[in-house]
């Protein structure tokens, strides 16, 4: 995390702000930012998930497990997936590879270690991925198709056929090369208005900040979308605002003439 933004976000809460991380990821986190924060933080896991606080974890919506297992075993062979990830409420990400050769495994294991502040605990291991699969708590199950243009476009192909086959039973997100999917009905967006109302927060009273499609959602159910310079278009196109850094949230702050007018520009659900 950068310095201006550990600045930034501290002198916030000093001034009691109040910092959500919707995040894709599980709970270790949720650790790493209070760690750099000197602060508690609530987190909305895997897409909105589950929230995870001071007091626990709950609001908690799981994957079915039966669909879950027929999603791996039907795509895992049709599009050309490289790896999946499969997230509970734990630290650990239990991995399974297929179809890579070892080179890859390498590289990918290698940049995983390297990825500092986002580095994840990960268990290799193709039959204890599919038991964890078939019998455990899951909150979001996860597929990616490697690196370039070609594994943006089949997991643009798997993307729409999931829509088509489980949308009775699965939330999808499409974030270039990957598919997440959670539970029907969780996304962030879901999550983070639950939330707030539970809170008594109204929408008009957030900033939602994001740079991937699992992102979307809250701009789909938040009129102040912040969406991160390095975005794809599509992202850019679908928020109010661009910034470099969530430290350049500070001016608009300061001066809610910048934010007055905003309107949601997503298509509501």
């Amino acid at each position: 995390m950068p310095r201006c933004n550990r600045v930034f976000l501290r002198n916030y809460l000093d001034n009691g702000g109040k910092l959500i991380l919707a995040s894709g990821r599980s709970t270790m986190i949720k650790s790493k930012v209070e760690k750099m924060l000197h602060h508690e933080v609530t987190l909305l896991g895997c897409n909105g998930a589950y929230i995870c606080d001071s007091t626990g974890i709950y609001n908690k919506k799981p994957l079915d497990q039966e669909e879950s297992l027929k999603v791996f075993v039907s795509l895992r062979h049709a599009y050309g997936a490289l790896f999946w990830l499969l997230f509970d409420d734990e630290d650990p990400l239990y991995i399974c590879f297929h179809g890579v050769s070892k080179g890859l495994l390498t590289t990918i294991k290698t940049v995983n270690k390297l990825n500092g502040f986002y580095r994840e605990k990960m268990i290799d291991d193709e039959n204890m991925f599919i038991k964890r699969l078939s019998e455990h708590k899951n909150y979001k199950l996860m597929c990616a198709f490697g690196i370039g243009n070609n594994a943006d476009k089949k997991a643009a192909e798997t993307f729409i056929a999931l829509k088509d086959q489980y949308a009775d039973y699965f939330t999808t997100a499409l974030s270039d090369n990957a598919i997440e999917i959670t539970a029907k009905g969780v996304d962030k967006g879901v999550g983070l208005t639950d939330y707030c109302k539970s809170q008594k927060i109204l929408p008009e009273e957030v900033f939602v900040c994001g740079d991937s499609g699992n992102d979307l959602s809250m701009f789909r159910d938040f009129p102040h979308s912040f969406c991160m310079s390095h975005s794809p278009d599509y992202m850019k196109n679908s928020a109010n605002h661009l910034i470099n850094r969530v430290s350049d949230l500070e001016g608009y702050l300061e001066d809610p003439t910048k934010y007055e007018n905003d309107k949601i520009k997503i298509m509501k659900r």
